[in-house]
């Protein structure tokens, strides 16, 4: 049985939030039924939750919705992840459309860019993208290397071969070849070009958090936090599932498992199929505006950052990759469950960004994390390895009443609102429930069929081998660790000394 751990390091998301929902429980008992119980309480949970709010609001009668988390209310992947909502614009072209043809890769990239102006319809109609730190505008994948453009021009090239010039999605991807106009549109030191297209930002924290108290506040929802699922039953003669939590017992007439890393905790055929993958990032002092796009830097397939700075009064930069330094530790990251550990050596290797990566540096961005190491400044999360690279959404196959949204492999935030918006019907169906699309939801393009989760995929995918996936990433990150730019001074010096900031590698003691 795997549960998140109960004492995760902590995240500056989470911390400088300071929001009411954080441990949350709407009633000290927890209700005997329920029409749905959603178990888990991050991005995909909250989302189930608010299209069932918002598919039902002119029904005669909502369902009730009874939503589980473990831990703290958004405690897991979305509190810990980069903020990005950055749609794969071009750069997954080849590899997707080697595997599903030009327009399968395109179904894949569409579905992907619906969720910029979804998440800008939503935002503004329910009030909070101010509250949520929403901002839109264009973001870059910026080459370091040769190598890196290489892969990046080979995509959006191969995307315009096949799509033409007048396709929206190519019209909206433009190049930067000259590396002095790379330099200063990026302002990454050394980018010797870069490819720009459409993105956003968002505090997804605060997004789950708001998304929940509106349902709390106008639809008909039980929130539960600390309360871990332990089992959950076939569906009986009469209709029932059997939730057993830590805390009682529910009976829920449908489940939907939002669980992500943990679907296999409760449902065992996806434990070769959603594997853990642990990811760090850091939060850095900057002036207001200092950043002037959302952006990631490329060295190889393997080596990049990606980074975001959040608007006043925060102005903080978020900054997540590290690989320059993590391909030399491998067995740090995949597969490891252990959150409540940070990575050696990350934290001092993030405060040199700034110094070392950015125009303008060190006057404007100081080598100084937001908050302590410890207490927010620097922290780890368990990210997913889908078996196949995609999520699993839809019905569990042989598991009647049973849904399932999971597995977005560290990109959930461009995938996981028109993931919840296709499951949601499926489950009213399934409830006999009569609803109504919201226009927000119909905007989405149907799922890719590469998400399905079909009775056919999971099979296929049992003999998944853990062990052969860890060797396969251990001698990736191999290859890259010989090349000069994971050889730099600035990794050396870290290397050298893992332990020269407060923390080290030691394990976060539970709070009293």
């Amino acid at each position: 049985m795997v549960l998140p751990v109960i004492n995760p390091t902590k995240s500056y998301w989470i911390e400088a939030a300071n929001s009411p929902l954080r441990n949350f429980r709407s009633s000290e008992a927890l209700p005997e039924e329920t029409d749905v119980a959603i178990i888990g309480g991050g991005y995909a949970g909250a989302s189930t939750a608010y299209w069932i709010n918002k598919y039902t609001e002119n029904a005669s009668r909502q369902p009730h919705v009874t939503l589980l988390e473990a831990r703290e209310i958004c405690g897991a992947a979305t509190g810990r992840n980069g903020g990005q909502l950055r749609p794969h614009a071009y750069s997954r072209y080849v590899k997707w459309s080697n595997r599903f043809g030009p327009n399968g890769a395109m179904e894949l990239i569409e579905h992907e860019m619906a969720h910029l102006p979804a998440f800008k319809n939503l935002t503004e109609e329910e009030g909070i993208a101010e509250e949520v730190c929403l901002k839109f505008g264009e973001t870059f994948d910026a080459a370091m290397t040769d190598e890196a453009w290489t892969r990046l021009k080979g995509a959006l090239d191969a995307m315009r071969r096949d799509h033409g010039d007048d396709h929206e999605i190519v019209k909206v991807c433009r190049v930067i070849e000259d590396a002095h106009e790379a330099e200063e549109f990026t302002q990454m030191k050394g980018a010797l070009a870069a490819v720009v297209h459409p993105a956003g930002q968002i505090w997804p924290y605060k997004l789950v958090h708001a998304l929940l108290r509106i349902v709390l506040q106008k639809g008909n929802l039980n929130l539960q936090a600390h309360t871990p699922v332990t089992d959950v039953s076939a569906r009986d003669a009469e209709g029932w599932i059997t939730v057993k939590t830590e805390r009682g017992t529910i009976r829920a007439k449908s489940v939907v498992h939002t669980t992500n890393r943990w679907a296999s905790h409760l449902l065992p055929e996806f434990s070769n199929l959603i594997l853990p993958d642990r990811g760090t990032i850091a939060a850095l002092k900057a002036p207001p505006g200092f950043i002037k796009h959302t952006g990631a830097q490329h060295w190889d397939s393997v080596v990049n950052n990606y980074h975001l700075q959040l608007p006043p009064p925060y102005n903080t930069i978020i900054i997540g990759g590290a690989r320059q330094l993590l391909v030399h530790k491998p067995e740090d990251c995949f597969p490891s469950d252990k959150n409540d550990q940070q990575i050696a050596g990350a934290a001092a290797f993030y405060e040199s960004w700034g110094p070392s990566d950015v125009i303008g540096s060190p006057d404007a961005v100081p080598a100084e994390l937001s908050k302590e190491a410890n207490e927010g400044g620097c922290w780890t999360g368990i990210q997913t390895e889908s078996a196949d690279d995609f999520p699993f959404v839809g019905t569990v196959p042989q598991r009647p009443g049973h849904f399932i949204a999971a597995g977005f492999a560290g990109h959930g935030m461009p995938r996981v609102l028109g993931s919840a918006a296709h499951v949601t019907p499926l489950v009213l169906e399934s409830l006999g429930v009569k609803y109504s699309q919201p226009l927000v939801a119909a905007s989405f393009p149907p799922l890719p069929q590469p998400f399905r989760t079909t009775a056919e995929r999971i099979e296929r995918l049992q003999d998944t081998n853990l062990s052969v996936l860890a060797e396969e990433y251990k001698q990736s990150c191999g290859e890259s660790a010989k090349k000069p730019f994971c050889n730099t001074a600035r990794v050396m010096s870290v290397l050298a000394n893992p332990s020269s900031w407060d923390g080290g590698d030691q394990q976060i003691m539970a709070q009293p």
